[in-house]
């Protein structure tokens, strides 16, 4: 289980860099001025966003490239609105990470699926960018948590098994 918690903390982390609610810490604007909300600015960073732009934010569909220099670090395709991930899309990292679900203001919130580069695997509900609800994490050891899980953690389930 110590392993899941790990998983998660770098995954919240490389979704952080992507899209994560803003707390006073500004918006980022493509080359075409249209702006994301920017949760944790970097030196060199910039974007690049495939979609529509309304009042001057990244709103519909579309895809949402993230890179550091040259490098590109992360990818978003689905659903923007007001410059957040906003509806049905997928994350993905360059380390692999992966997320295909629902976003509620650049949050995984909703029915979700995360694949760890290790190979573990959450599916299930989603709320702040944390497992919360019904769902099953599948370790890449084989081992299965099935059942609830509030805030990230796994609380209670009619199943641990090995497979």
């Amino acid at each position: 289980m110590a392993a899941y918690r790990v998983l998660t903390l770098l995954f919240v982390f490389a979704c952080a860099l992507l899209v994560a609610p803003v707390h006073a810490q500004g918006v980022i604007t493509d080359e075409n001025g249209c702006k994301i909300h920017n949760p944790k600015p970097h030196q060199d960073e910039r974007v690049s966003w495939s979609g529509g732009c309304r009042n001057g934010f990244a709103d519909g569909e579309g895809v949402l490239e993230w890179y550091i220099g040259d490098r590109l670090e992360e990818r978003y395709e689905g659903q923007m609105k007001s410059g957040w991930a906003e509806g049905e899309g997928t994350y993905v990292a360059r380390n692999g990470m992966r997320y295909t679900g629902e976003w509620k203001q650049s949050k995984q919130s909703g029915r979700g699926i995360s694949q760890d580069p290790d190979g573990g695997t959450y599916e299930g509900e989603w709320r702040d960018g944390k497992p919360d609800g019904w769902g099953a994490y599948r370790a890449p050891t084989g081992e299965v948590y099935d059942g609830e899980w509030r805030n990230g953690e796994y609380v209670s389930g009619t199943s641990q098994r090995s497979i």
